[in-house]
């Protein structure tokens, strides 16, 4: 018999239903041989035996909404355009530093969001060559905009400076160009595309509009699945939900203003929706505490708004909040895959603060934390493609483990900051350790 590593004595949560007190899982290689009860399994003098008393086994989670590069010197948006804060070199040190934040809390796969200078791209191939230590990647692409809306950086406030590289945004227009876009970031190795659906979320309001032409999403959605990559979309607004399911957008980013209409939608097209709610709740906490007569005044000069404009609009992003607060939960319960990651890599939420936003979910929308914790695991699973491999404790699977100090069930919060997480496997080999340290 080939030597086995043994966790014992565990409290299983494992993905799919209840909890399981009392439990061994057995690993042999990369791949877990055995999950049964206490007793059940015989250890031999070869195998590797760990005792979990009072601990918690669950699967590996999936950041499903990851920015690599983002948290340049922790100050936030420092340059014209994001992605261009420091030196690609630099921020593609910061993005192995942020995979590794994101392996020690748990996450042991992560799907890549918007970047800049393909940096997602090497990011997965150093971690797949064993260069640096990561989670299972998809990369993102850089994420495409159409001419005019707010993230085309080098046709609106900042035009005169003639950017020529926007970090992480591409501009393009038309059914053709979006198509080209498309081929154009695949072909550079990414995974994930990314495209600006609708305005709004976390800072500002969801509008009620798309972005692009339908024919446009349509283009770039069909050019993406015909290469066998995937698709996510910004698309807070109730139009942008409702046109990206309907085009078979993969990852429905924010959501806010979903409703039955979208649901339906979503249901049909088999999409998952990342709420990333956590954005919005700190943006308020910081922006309702402003003194809006005169502190508000020097940062609204920026937007080229008031300060009466600068109420207005935390006051609809509050609207925006309260609304997701009930239509996101009524979504969930309706069948709608929900998966976690938001946009980590700014002051007010640093990558790492990645169980503040599961504390959110279970505390703030009253979502049993076994969901939340199946929406990590499994959902974020199937979101990458890899149900067959990733995203629960069963006999076969990869062993992809978070091995948790506590039971979060009972408290969410010892999966906030990887403080009370004790150690993580992927494939069978500990990444971190600090059970026997």
């Amino acid at each position: 018999m080939n030597s086995r590593l043994l966790l014992q004595g565990a409290l299983l949560v494992d993905g799919i239903g209840v909890a399981r007190p009392g439990t061994t899982i057995a690993i042999e290689g990369e791949r877990i041989h055995q999950v049964c009860e206490d007793g059940a399994v015989e250890a031999s003098p070869d195998d590797d035996v760990i005792y979990l008393d009072g601990m918690t086994v669950m699967p590996g989670m999936v950041q499903c909404h990851f920015h690599s590069h983002f948290g340049a010197f922790g100050e936030g948006v420092t340059a014209p355009a994001l992605g261009l804060e420091a030196s690609p070199a630099y921020l593609s040190m910061l993005a192995v530093a942020n995979a590794r934040i994101a392996l020690d809390c748990g996450y042991t796969s992560a799907i890549g969001s918007s970047n800049a200078h393909a940096i997602d791209v090497s990011l997965k191939e150093a971690i797949q060559s064993g260069l640096v230590v990561g989670p299972r990647y998809l990369a993102g692409s850089r994420e495409v905009v159409v001419t005019g809306e707010a993230s085309d950086y080098d046709n609106n406030r900042n035009f005169y400076m003639g950017l020529g590289c926007t970090g992480l945004t591409l501009r393009a227009d038309g059914a053709e160009g979006w198509r080209r876009a498309a081929r154009l970031e695949i072909g550079r190795g990414a995974d994930v595309l990314k495209l600006a659906a609708g305005p709004g979320h976390g800072s500002a309001p969801a509008l009620d509009y798309m972005y692009p032409t339908r024919e446009e999403l349509h283009a770039a959605v069909e050019e993406a699945h015909k290469r066998g990559r995937i698709v996510r979309a910004h698309s807070p607004s109730r139009t942008s939900i409702l046109e990206c399911a309907r085009a078979g957008v993969d990852i429905i980013d924010h959501a806010d203003r979903i409703d039955d209409e979208c649901v339906e939608a979503i249901l049909e097209s088999g999409s998952a929706v990342a709420p990333s709610m956590l954005w919005s709740q700190r943006f308020l906490d910081l922006a309702e505490s402003w003194d809006h007569d005169h502190a508000v005044l020097q940062i609204s000069e920026g937007f080229q708004e008031t300060p009466d404009q600068v109420r207005a609009r935390i006051a609809a992003v509050r609207e925006d909040f309260e609304y997701s607060c009930v239509a996101l939960p009524a979504a969930a319960r309706a069948g709608v895959p929900m998966v976690v990651g938001d946009d980590y890599g700014t002051p007010i939420m640093p990558h790492g603060h990645y169980g503040a936003e599961l504390e959110l979910y279970v505390k703030h929308l009253g979502i049993p934390a076994l969901d939340v914790i199946a929406w990590a695991t499994r959902n974020g699973a199937a979101a990458m493609g890899r149900s067959g491999d990733l995203g629960t404790v069963e006999e076969g699977k990869l062993a992809d483990l978070v091995i948790v100090n506590g039971n979060p069930l009972d408290d969410i919060t010892v999966l906030e900051s990887g403080k009370r997480v004790s150690a993580v496997l992927r494939g069978g080999v500990f990444v971190k350790d600090e059970l026997r340290d």
